[in-house]
């Protein structure tokens, strides 16, 4: 039966990559210098994986090599990738950007032409990023709501995890990765060590949030000072896809209902979007929420300053004075 299930599923079409031990020399010096740029074992995972589809297309179409292929060779990749694989426009911009950096860090020169002549072009500046929308305050209690009411072993674990999101304004990794001696319960303050910039930050919580907090971590299966605050029913690590299909299916849920508009894109970084949209809202400093959010650039802040929400906003605080 479970065979059966199996090939209901439709796969892809797709070419397995044939690994070769140059394709290999290339990747493992690949990996090794974004490693030691200190770039996220994941990050790099994905990268490598986008890697060896290039080295294999010019090998085994082009039937060349990574410091042999020419700017025409490039366009056969893209096109490649876009009328073959289907890849989105987005992820062909990936691909752009990893090869980018591959080149750079292989001192190779024969990408350089390619790249000048699709910035000139706008080739790839012209995709468009699909944006979520921010999180609300009564759309969070609907979901912890949905939560609570579901009949899963880890609810009061996962909204507990959502709630913190949304007073922290945290990445999901940052508070997944939480461990006991990052937080002082007395304060309601969290060190983040493992964060996106690798700069350390304190963000913080209500006192609801931390009581609810304080009484659920008491019941966790290890509460040394290495322990994480979020653990699986055995004492191991929560995983960010769990999280994620937690969020989603009550999204689902409450569009199916007829709660949350159709056409809304809510995804678990929207408590993020959402609280920096809040602060700013209630007049925070831009840098301040900068600093707060742990943005590596001003223009990331920026782009929740001018987000359709406040810009709605303001829209409707004008047509009150008209």
């Amino acid at each position: 039966m479970k065979e059966l299930e199996n090939m209901l599923v439709i796969t892809t079409k797709r070419e397995p990559v044939k690994e070769t031990p140059k394709m290999n020399s290339w990747v493992s010096r690949f990996a090794e210098e974004r490693e030691f740029d200190g770039i996220k074992p994941r990050t790099i995972e994905n990268d490598v994986s986008r890697l060896k589809i290039y080295l294999d297309f010019i090998n085994e179409r082009l039937e060349k090599d990574a410091d042999t292929v020419e700017n025409h060779d490039f366009i056969k990749f893209f096109t490649y990738l876009d009328k073959e694989r289907k890849l989105s426009k987005n992820t062909q911009n990936r691909y752009f950007n990893l090869l980018k950096v591959f080149y750079k860090i292989m001192k190779l020169t024969n990408f350089k032409d390619f790249e000048e002549e699709s910035i000139d072009r706008k080739r790839f500046s012209r995709f468009e990023i699909k944006h979520y929308d921010a999180m609300d305050l009564d759309t969070l209690n609907l979901i912890l709501s949905g939560i609570v009411k579901s009949t899963g072993r880890s609810k009061l674990r996962d909204g507990m995890i959502i709630r913190l999101l949304w007073d922290t304004g945290c990445r999901l990794s940052e508070i997944l990765n939480l461990r006991y001696k990052d937080c002082d319960f007395e304060e309601g303050s969290f060190k983040l060590r493992n964060t996106k910039g690798k700069v350390e930050r304190v963000v913080v919580c209500t006192n609801e949030t931390l009581n609810i907090l304080i009484q659920y971590t008491k019941h966790n299966v290890y509460q040394g000072p290495e322990d994480r605050i979020f653990q699986s029913t055995t004492g191991g690590k929560v995983e960010r896809s769990h999280m994620s299909k937690v969020f989603t299916k009550q999204i689902k849920k409450l569009q199916d209902q007829g709660l949350i508009a159709p056409n809304r894109r809510l995804v678990i970084h929207s408590l993020r979007h959402g609280r920096a949209v809040d602060l700013l809202e209630k007049g925070m400093p831009i840098d301040i929420v900068k600093e707060y959010l742990g943005h590596a650039s001003l223009e990331t802040t920026l782009f929740y300053a001018h987000s359709r929400e406040r810009k709605s906003k303001m829209l409707n605080d004008i047509k009150k004075i008209l």
